[in-house]
């Protein structure tokens, strides 16, 4: 179990910052302590952000010394922070080494009765931050209002949320339902504080700062007043929501933008991945004589052998798919079984994955064929540390069509290089960073000549879990079928 603490600090204090600190001390047992937004030199202060900005490098040292001297998670609510002259409504984050975890720039500006829109500019990127508690995605206040900024944090691998916030009297329903409703929608923790009492500037926070579970219930809460209260949760309690009701697998409109590739985990949990290159390595057998056969045998087919082994294609991240259709203009193109290593932040994620490929194009421009068609993946993915100590137990299986009870591949994965081995292959070859990186690890022989159909369908089979991965698809003939 993990202890979190909220402080609701007061709107106005004659020592903010010693109340701060003082507060924190008091919190000294918990796991994890959260400050509200702005809480100096105040939300409304709006006069006094550029002296406050000024001042919050020095707070910030402070502020992760008493995440050292606390052993605690430090959340610091929000700070007003200069950069370049640009001021910005910022959360950090401070793991109990007093090491920065995460930095949230308030993308969302309030501009009722405030002047937050005028004195600051709006932040860019959607923040989760890897903490010794688990995955939390970051947000400040107005924020609540945006689910879809919620629902990406989720998708980015995101428990819980924390949120620091400035909340004021008038919409204090709103704020209750909003905190429930984020975590309902999204079946994670809601830790959230807010400020409370009178600013000075004819407004109120409404204080009610609320630690709420992945089912919508209220876990502990405050009043009006300022003060500090302490629950209990179990992180892993998300995890299991997400896979007893599984409402985020059930999705249907995902709305993924650019090259991003919306990915689910075993329990139902998405993983969004933003690919920024993906690379096909060929000729990957671990068996140097297989190898060999290999080339030997596409060379009977047309197929010029390659100007190193193992082989490396660069492909544009639009290439990828989860798409269970593709479209192609030749009659000639078919799947081959591979897997996949998707190189996120701090987690390597593995897929099925088919290398679609115009293998007449193939006899005259193996690149050329490689760019023409998509490569498909399956929309389910394992975490590769969950894998590694029984990987070459894995095996792969194709079907086409996907329907087909005679597989047209069947071997074992360990027939390829490890992905430990492909993983550094690649980076010695390109190198970094890896982050937003897919790699296919090159296929096993079709077990007779190419064959073309309608479908296709790839298999990743690991037999110690009793599990599979898919990626099965139809393919569209844009030329015979329009």
């Amino acid at each position: 179990m993990t202890t979190v603490s909220l402080i609701q600090l007061p709107a106005t204090a004659p020592d903010l910052i010693g109340t701060a600190e003082q507060q924190i001390r008091e919190a000294a047992d918990s796991d994890l302590i959260i400050l509200p937004e702005a809480w100096y030199p105040g939300y409304f202060s709006f006069d006094g952000y550029q002296t406050a900005s000024e001042m919050t490098p020095k707070l910030l040292d402070r502020l992760a010394a008493l995440a050292v001297e606390t052993g605690s998670c430090l959340h610091a609510g929000s700070l007003i922070e200069g950069d370049g002259g640009t001021l910005y409504n910022t959360s950090y984050l401070f793991g109990p080494d007093g090491e920065q975890l995460g930095r949230y720039r308030k993308m969302h500006l309030f501009g009722y009765g405030s002047k937050e829109q005028e004195y600051l500019t709006p932040g860019t990127e959607a923040i989760v931050a890897d903490t010794p508690l688990g995955r939390f995605g970051l947000a400040v206040c107005y924020d609540l209002r945006f689910p879809e900024l919620f629902r990406r944090m989720t998708e980015m691998g995101a428990i819980g949320f924390l949120v620091a916030s400035a909340w004021p009297y008038p919409r204090v329903e709103a704020w209750l339902t909003l905190l429930r409703a984020r975590a309902i929608e999204n079946q994670a923790f809601m830790i959230a504080s807010n400020g409370a009492g009178q600013t000075g500037y004819q407004t109120a926070l409404c204080g009610r700062s609320a630690v709420i579970d992945p089912w919508g219930t209220t876990v502990a809460s405050l009043n009006g007043e300022p003060g500090t209260i302490a629950a209990r949760i179990d992180p892993v309690a998300a995890k299991a929501a997400r896979s007893k009701f599984p409402a985020l697998a059930d999705r249907r409109l995902l709305g993924e933008p650019g090259n991003d590739l919306v990915l689910r985990t075993d329990d139902g949990t998405p993983v969004r991945f933003t690919a920024r290159r993906l690379i096909l390595a060929g000729y990957t057998a671990r068996d140097s004589d297989a190898v060999a056969a290999y080339i030997a045998k596409l060379e009977e087919e047309g197929i010029a052998p390659p100007d190193e082994v193992p082989s490396y294609f660069v492909l544009g991240a639009d290439r990828l798919t989860t798409d269970t259709a593709i479209e192609v203009a030749t009659a000639s193109s078919c799947g081959e079984v591979e897997y996949a290593l998707l190189v996120g932040d701090g987690e390597v994620w593995v897929a099925a994955a088919s290398d679609h490929t115009d293998r007449a194009l193939e006899t005259v421009d193996m690149a050329a064929s490689k760019q023409t068609c998509q490569k498909v993946l399956s929309a389910d993915v394992w975490r590769l540390s969950e894998l590694e100590d029984h990987w070459d137990d894995l095996s792969f299986r194709a079907t086409t069509p996907s329907d087909a009870n005679t597989p047209y591949q069947a071997g074992p994965v360990a027939a390829l290089k490890p992905p430990s081995e492909l993983l550094r292959l690649v980076e010695d070859r390109f190198g970094g960073p890896m982050t937003g990186t897919v790699i296919l690890s090159g296929t096993i022989p079709a077990l007779g000549e190419f064959e073309y159909h309608p479908s296709f369908k790839a298999e990743l089979r690991d037999p110690v879990t009793a599990r599979s991965l898919t990626a099965a698809y139809s393919v569209i003939n844009v030329l015979e079928d329009n």
